[in-house]
């Protein structure tokens, strides 16, 4: 079970900083699109971990659990490395004043190449406000939790291979819509330092379930 904990500590912190960054931008995240983002989460880790128990099956060269700690250990340091980058870059900033926005139609979703907006929400999450509302609606919540689902998706397959149940998805999806209004509530709170530092734990996070894994 702790170890379980750690994993939705870790795969849900992005789901924090979203909550932080919205908050600082006073871009409300109703209830019923919090459970939309948890849900994309149930469903990418719920299809990672059924292909990882199919793997199971099949792996009889290798132990399964020794894979499994190795893609942990593989996802942790590229997320790991990807902080550090970041961080020496320039630091995580975000405008604590709301923005003000121009009179003019928002673009509809069908309009734009999925994939490629993904990838802009993960670079920018404040993107999924598509209509510019200050809300997140349904159908954005369904974008925003694509885009957090990624890790989730790839560490799926990991957890189930080193052996973990898939009582997993629950806690994950739970803690995460718990993070999201989490950093609702500490928006403005946080120092800056803080949060650039608390880029690096996921990261972390994820080598030392690995590294436990194996042993």
């Amino acid at each position: 079970m702790g170890t379980a904990i750690l994993m939705a500590i870790a795969l849900s912190l992005d789901g924090f900083g979203v909550g932080l960054a919205y908050g600082l931008r006073r871009i409300r995240i109703p209830i019923t699109s919090m459970g939309v983002i948890a849900l994309c989460t149930v469903a990418a880790m719920g299809i990672s971990m059924l292909f990882g128990n199919w793997m199971v099956l099949w792996l009889e060269l290798f132990p399964a659990h020794y894979l499994g700690a190795g893609i942990l250990l593989g996802l942790g340091s590229f997320q790991l490395v990807k902080a550090l980058r970041q961080d020496r870059r320039e630091p995580v900033t975000v405008p604590a004043i709301a923005p003000v926005y121009e009179d003019s139609d928002p673009e509809p979703l069908f309009q734009l190449e999925f994939l490629g907006l993904i990838i802009q929400v993960m670079r920018s999450p404040d993107l999924a406000d598509m209509d510019r509302s200050g809300g997140i609606s349904l159908r954005e919540s369904f974008l925003l939790g694509t885009a957090l689902a990624v890790d989730a998706f790839a560490s799926g397959i990991g957890a189930a291979l080193a052996g973990m149940t898939i009582s997993l998805i629950v806690i994950v999806a739970f803690t995460q819509m718990g993070m999201l209004k989490l950093g609702q509530q500490l928006a403005g709170k946080v120092p800056e330092a803080l949060m650039n530092k608390a880029q690096l734990l996921p990261g972390i996070v994820l080598i030392l379930v690995g590294i436990g894994k194996i042993f």
